[in-house]
């Protein structure tokens, strides 16, 4: 047991005689040298420590402009995605948009654009077959046809601009251009066909034997269902 009792004692003393050596003058001159040799033989300039500072990740500010830059393009982003989805809608969508923004009812509007259909098939470039007279998604033709062209130029776009003509409707649908008693039965119709047909013959005014009423009435109720809920 006493001999047990020494060599504790003895390793002991070796631990901390080894640990003041590790901690000692000495041994930091023995490592300088030894530093100092791997330097000279490597070609070593800069101090381990010095390095070991080089290989930090150096954070580099963004500059105040760069950041406003980034800005505007995540915004450019943002708009042009905004644009996508709107030219992802078809042209119905778009005229119901607008003329639900212009402040019809559902009802009223199935029945404009209904109408629409039959006259042009929407297309704002349209031209009337064989006459050459009527033009745009509502044919309009003589007087009313000119008085398109001059709206659309005073805007600085083309007769065939959708965004204008959708405009140049609804200007005239406020107007005198809409036929009594027509005009009041298309503010409070009870039917999408009786709001095509006061719109037919209040504002378009064909014949009314080439009025093709039914497929208005079909083409407004289709109008209708696509988009009320859309």
């Amino acid at each position: 047991m006493k001999t047990l009792r020494k060599l504790v004692v003895v390793f002991g003393l070796c631990f901390f005689l080894a640990g003041a050596f590790l901690n000692s003058g000495f041994f930091k001159q023995k490592q300088d040298e030894a530093y100092a040799q791997l330097k000279e033989k490597y070609q070593i300039t800069t101090d381990i420590v010095e390095v070991q500072d080089e290989l930090e990740p150096e954070v580099i500010e963004e500059p105040e402009a760069t950041q406003t830059e980034n800005v505007q393009k995540v915004s450019e982003v943002k708009t042009k995605k905004e644009e996508a989805k709107v030219d992802n809608r078809t042209t119905e969508n778009i005229i119901w948009d607008f003329l639900k923004n212009s402040g019809y009812t559902d009802i009223q509007t199935a029945a404009i654009i209904g109408n629409l259909y039959q006259e042009s098939g929407l297309k704002s470039s349209s031209v009337e077959h064989g006459t050459g007279e009527g033009i745009g998604i509502a044919q309009w033709s003589f007087g009313r046809k000119q008085q398109l062209k001059n709206y659309a130029a005073s805007k600085g776009v083309e007769w065939t601009n959708l965004n204008a003509q959708l405009e140049f409707l609804v200007k005239e649908l406020k107007s005198s251009q809409f036929y009594e008693p027509y005009k009041s039965t298309f503010a409070n119709p009870y039917s999408i066909n009786e709001a095509v047909e006061a719109y037919c013959f209040g504002f378009e005014r064909p014949n009314r034997a080439k009025a093709n009423l039914s497929y208005r009435e079909k083409m407004a109720w289709q109008a209708y269902y696509r988009n009320v809920d859309r």
